[in-house]
């Protein structure tokens, strides 16, 4: 591996509606090493887990997260951001000016309401590789975030492939 890329294979959680975090020790040290190496390193690669994120990332997705940038995204990007003991990568939804600096509102995918803001200490990074949303995206996105059975099926599917 080529200095000062790291390479981790620990999972970025996302959020299913309704669902409340669960951290064990053993997630709560990895997470925080994950978020150290990110700051001091500038760039880490994660294993996406969770399917809130569906169709742009999905289950088992390796991430490439990157620090240099991170303050700048927009909506359209997906970041990384630190909250309630876990590392979540959601889509920028829109940016705003707080009265301490930039917030960002996200949302995964495949869920229907917007993230609190998120704030410039919780930001860890943007996640690289991730194209736009396409029209045709959007479209299996909605119907993906309206049905657990289609989001079901479409993970049978890709896991069968």
């Amino acid at each position: 591996m080529p200095k000062g890329r790291t390479d981790m294979r620990w999972a970025v959680h996302s959020r299913v509606e309704g669902s409340e975090p669960v951290l064990t020790p053993s997630e709560a040290l990895k997470i925080g090493l994950a978020a150290e190496v990110l700051r001091s390193v500038g760039e880490l690669r994660l294993r996406a887990t969770g399917t809130s994120m569906i169709p742009a990332i999905w289950p088992g997705d390796v991430l490439l997260i990157r620090r240099d940038g991170a303050a700048e995204a927009g909506p359209g990007d997906v970041i990384l951001f630190g909250r309630e003991g876990r590392l979540w990568a959601h889509r920028v939804v829109r940016r705003m000016e707080g009265a301490d600096g930039p917030l960002w509102i996200t949302r995964g995918d495949g869920l229907t309401h917007d993230d609190p803001p998120v704030s410039v200490d919780e930001l860890l990074g943007r996640v690289e590789g991730v194209p736009r949303q396409t029209a045709a995206q959007r479209v299996v996105a909605f119907v993906l975030r309206r049905s657990w059975i289609a989001t079901m099926l479409a993970l049978r599917l890709r896991r069968s492939g």
